[in-house]
């Protein structure tokens, strides 16, 4: 009787288990850790290492880090599911992005996310994508994608397209696509959404997707455009708040998550350590 009851105690364990491991992950007490990490332009040139800029050696060692320290780079998709209860995420995710739409992005960053495994969002300012389209100029030093870029960066498979405004990146008397003081709701809320709008058809239009991930422009963050971007259907919308995200599925949590800055001059190892990530 004891050894019945013993195997019996053994297969309710078992499936208990085997549920654990088939379900959509739910968040614990304590949430779910979501590290997201920001990159810019990538050059082969050491000498060009800065706060914005990292070398494809130093990009392909922080992505065997990850894969070596069981991370695994989970897409904007994903988390949106994850959040509807619909599917399960890994044990250690991590958000891949890249700001700013520049060509290096297509050169360097995306052979190394098909050699690892990985995905990762773009970025893509929508003046930037229409004036190297205008130009042809494909220098890897400088250039932006053009729009037949975008649309090879998403034919990838490996590549979320998300909006960086299409003329709001810049820092005059409005800083990026924040409310200026002073500014009417309304009229600010029409100008954001006019831009907004622009920027979505030419994505729609390279990618076939309509955009539902957006980064502000420098991190520059409001109420108002929050609720601008929440009209349109925007899911994701990323900061620059360098700390780690703690998802608990809270409706709308998905629109402000932060992220962590990649400074090329930082070792891969010191760059990771400092992050104090799960």
């Amino acid at each position: 009787m004891r050894t019945k009851w013993a195997v019996f105690l053994l297969f309710c364990a078992y499936v208990l288990a085997l549920a654990a491991l088939t379900s959509p992950a739910r968040a614990g007490e304590e949430g779910l850790s979501l590290t997201a990490l920001m990159y810019h332009h990538i050059s082969p040139d050491p000498a060009r290492t800065g706060d914005y800029v990292i070398t494809p050696q130093a990009l392909e060692e922080d992505l065997a880090y990850l894969r070596e320290h069981g991370y695994e780079a989970v897409s904007a998709a994903q988390l949106m599911a994850w959040e509807a209860g619909e599917a399960a995420l890994p044990e250690k995710p991590v958000l891949l992005t890249f700001d700013d739409g520049q060509r290096s992005f297509l050169l360097y960053a995306l052979p190394l996310l098909e050699k690892y495994d990985m995905r990762a969002v773009a970025a893509v300012v929508g003046s930037y994508a229409d004036e190297y389209t205008a130009s042809g100029d494909k220098n890897p030093d400088y250039a932006y994608m053009g729009w037949d870029d975008v649309a090879a960066a998403a034919a990838s498979g490996r590549v979320e397209i998300a909006s960086h405004t299409q003329a709001m990146h810049s820092l005059g008397p409005r800083r990026g696509c924040a409310i200026m003081p002073g500014e009417d709701p309304a009229e600010y809320a029409a100008a954001l959404g006019a831009d907004l709008d622009a920027a979505a058809a030419g994505i729609e239009l390279a990618t076939g997707v309509r955009p539902y991930i957006f980064a502000y422009p420098f991190g520059f963050t409001c109420e108002e455009a929050g609720a601008v971007l929440a009209a349109r259907g925007c899911a994701v919308a990323l900061t620059c708040a360098g700390r780690v995200n703690v998802l608990s599925r809270e409706p709308g949590e998905l629109l402000g998550l932060a992220r962590f800055n990649r400074p090329g001059a930082m070792a891969t190892e010191d760059f990771f350590a400092s992050l104090n990530m799960y």
